[in-house]
């Protein structure tokens, strides 16, 4: 499967809380693309506890790219706080309020407005869900994930067409590179027999300077190594495309490292206009599949 790390998946659950509570959840997932895996949680209180949990089941299933996950409460059937009377507490209010009343021989009665306007008289405390809300949740996730790599792999099926369409254009330029290659040395071996020629009947300064000049310039110009590495990268690169594992883009990257090195090093060596122009053409496509690598997984 050929994924880009660009996607976007969202579903809308209702799962029970207790025994008689519902919530209905909004969870939105996206990602783009990044060098490795990273994840930024957005859940509500309730569900905050699961937040390692998920992040490790979208790592295993996402791999790469960087990852956001929303999860909103869309609408709840009954509560999810739970409000208890601090007794204790207002055990000691009352205390001192009997103890200021007789210490100061003051009247009147507590009313219940007077006690719910005392500080901190009441407790509240979050319900816990129960295992298998979590669970329930928690495969929600990895349904969603599974959506996400679905909608990755729409965009990773252009983009494999793209970089296809863009080696075979490399693979032809290099062998036209090939083919210039073989004529331009040609030409100067033709001069050089020519020069020889000369040479034998008359040993002038001037013939074995131009001579020796032909004999350094097709030492320097000689790329026919580099051709050979070039188009076995190649290869590597087409067989990476056609690879079933999921993991392509740091395997991919790398290989273009060694293209671009191969089509730099054929750039500086030979001389050749048309080999020149030729690598110049090579090095436009390599950039711009160097580009769209950037956002495979």
């Amino acid at each position: 499967m050929f994924l880009s790390m660009t996607g976007f998946a969202s579903r809308t659950e209702s799962f029970k809380v207790g025994k008689d509570d519902k919530i209905s959840l909004s969870i939105d997932l996206k990602s783009i693309n990044t060098r490795f895996f990273e994840c930024s949680c957005k859940l509500p209180n309730i569900l905050s506890s699961l937040e390692i949990k998920v992040i490790h089941r979208l790592k295993s299933k996402l791999l790469r790219g960087r990852v956001f996950l929303n999860v909103r409460i869309l609408d709840t059937e009954g509560g999810f706080t739970k409000i208890t009377p601090s007794t204790k507490l207002l055990d000691e209010y009352l205390k001192a309020i009997n103890s200021i009343k007789k210490q100061f021989n003051l009247t009147g009665k507590l009313t219940v407005s007077d006690i719910l306007n005392l500080p901190n008289i009441f407790s509240s405390q979050n319900i816990e869900i129960d295992k298998k809300t979590k669970d329930a949740f928690l495969k929600t996730i990895d349904k969603l994930a599974d959506d996400l790599i679905k909608d990755r792999s729409i965009e990773g099926a252009e983009l494999k067409k793209d970089l296809e369409k863009r080696f075979t254009v490399c693979s032809k330029k290099i062998t036209e590179i090939k083919k210039r290659f073989k004529i331009f040395v040609k030409e100067h071996k033709e001069e050089i027999k020519k020069i020889l020629a000369s040479y034998q009947k008359d040993a002038d300064e001037e013939s074995k300077l131009k001579l020796d000049e032909l004999y350094s310039i097709l030492n320097k110009i000689d790329v026919h190594e580099e051709i050979i590495r070039f188009e076995s990268h190649l290869k590597n690169a087409k067989n990476i495309l056609k690879d079933q594992k999921i993991e392509k883009g740091k395997r991919l990257d790398f290989t273009l490292q060694e293209l671009l090195r191969e089509s730099n090093t054929i750039l500086a060596k030979c001389s050749d206009f048309d080999i020149s122009t030729l690598a110049v053409d090579i090095k436009v496509e390599l950039e711009k599949i160097r580009e769209q690598a950037q956002n495979i997984v």
